[in-house]
């Protein structure tokens, strides 16, 4: 997996998300905080999905408990087929239930591939660039509309610039917009001498996954010495 494990503070927090414990202000700045970290957000929907699991892990022993009481008086009781018969079909609805809750595979890959780009580094200090710096602080705490608003505007001084236009198709990815990522990303992939090509084709590629456009993800082109060819081949391989 490209994404560490939790904190202990965090996993606490996403099980008492998942498990509807929170007060509604403690809710709403964890869903403020979820919105904009996609490591986050595929976190929470790995916990659910474990939830899911030993949920139906119990129903599975509760019928199978059931099946041996049944067994054991000798399976012969008026109730032994209609008990059976609803315990199957409690089964079928538990099955169905994880499967429609479980993400798509291609959001489940996007989610163990995907590691936010950390930013640049911020020098405080630095007085010739502040509107730089304050957006990419902005970026580095997870408030991507705020970085975005704040590089759009100085991008239209500076059009051509592919800093900005990288780090915007990346607050973007960040934020769960996909297919504005791709608009930002593949452009900034495709400019010859940018220092920002290699990791924007990577991060064009997974936002094509993750919005689950395969077709178009298949078609991008990497060549076996690209820094990610590896990568994307095994992410490749799994959508098979």
């Amino acid at each position: 997996m490209s994404h560490s494990a939790p904190d202990r503070p965090t996993f606490e927090a996403i099980e008492a998300y998942v498990l509807d414990r929170m007060g509604s202000e403690e809710r709403a700045a964890f869903e403020r905080r979820l919105a904009g970290d996609p490591a986050l957000q595929a976190e929470v929907a790995l916990e659910r999905e474990h939830m899911l699991a030993v949920e139906l892990g119990g129903l599975q022993r509760s019928l199978k408990a059931i099946g041996d009481a049944e067994l054991r008086r000798g399976g012969g009781s008026a109730w032994g087929g209609p008990l059976r018969y609803a315990a199957g079909i409690a089964l079928l609805l538990g099955v169905a239930l994880w499967w429609m809750m479980r993400p798509p595979a291609h959001e489940r890959l996007f989610a163990a591939h995907f590691t936010p780009d950390p930013g640049l580094p911020v020098a405080m200090s630095a007085a010739d660039d502040h509107a730089f710096h304050d957006a990419m602080v902005a970026y580095k705490l997870g408030e991507h509309d705020e970085a975005i608003a704040k590089w759009s505007a100085q991008l239209k001084e500076e059009p051509s610039n592919d800093t900005l236009r990288f780090y915007i198709g990346c607050a973007e990815l960040n934020a769960g917009r996909s297919t504005k990522a791709v608009t930002w990303l593949m452009p900034i992939a495709e400019l010859p001498g940018s220092a920002f090509a290699v990791k924007a084709r990577w991060y064009a590629f997974l936002a094509l996954v993750r919005q689950g456009d395969l077709t178009a993800a298949r078609a991008l082109p990497f060549p076996e010495d690209h820094p990610y060819a590896g990568r994307v081949k095994a992410v490749l391989n799994d959508l098979r």
